[in-house]
């Protein structure tokens, strides 16, 4: 086979392999961050439930505490009690133990949506590091394609001078 042959052969294939490599890297780094952007949605995604939860909950505790203040009544209209004095105390505590429920449940369903929305950045962030990671990579494969191709033709052109 010719030397020029085998110039063109290597030449080729440095830049198909630099090619190949290049769109490996980025299809790996484009596929990463598709599974971020994925996780990152999953994250918006249960912040809402998070937040639909939380409203259920605080209706739930203040039908339940409604139930309560209805029962204390007639138990307290049973007994001849009026609305006053420690019918009215226990209504109280009631209410008070209802609106801690409350705002337990208030904190805990804004420190879950502030986790899920930092989650779900961090996600994101990872997402586009990737993508620039897949594009350097690539950008870097196709280079060594291209140099490898240049080295090989440029050693075919070079003739050493005759020993004597």
């Amino acid at each position: 086979m010719c030397p020029m042959a085998l110039t063109a052969i290597s030449v080729v294939g440095s830049l198909v392999g630099g090619g190949i490599q290049a769109a490996g890297i980025q299809s790996q780094a484009n596929a990463q961050a598709d599974a971020e952007e994925r996780r990152a949605q999953l994250a918006d995604r249960a912040k809402e439930v998070n937040q639909t939860q939380a409203s259920f909950e605080r209706k739930r505790s203040l039908q339940q505490l409604s139930k309560v203040i209805g029962n204390n009544r007639a138990a307290g209209a049973e007994r001849g009690l009026s609305d006053t004095g420690s019918l009215v105390d226990v209504m109280d505590d009631n209410a008070y133990e209802a609106a801690q429920d409350l705002e337990a449940i208030r904190y805990r369903a804004e420190g879950e949506r502030d986790n899920l929305t930092m989650e779900a950045a961090d996600a994101r962030s990872r997402a586009s590091s990737s993508r620039k990671a897949g594009r350097i990579g690539a950008f870097g494969a196709a280079l060594g394609g291209l140099t490898g191709a240049a080295t090989s033709l440029g050693n075919s052109l070079y003739r050493r001078p005759p020993t004597t």
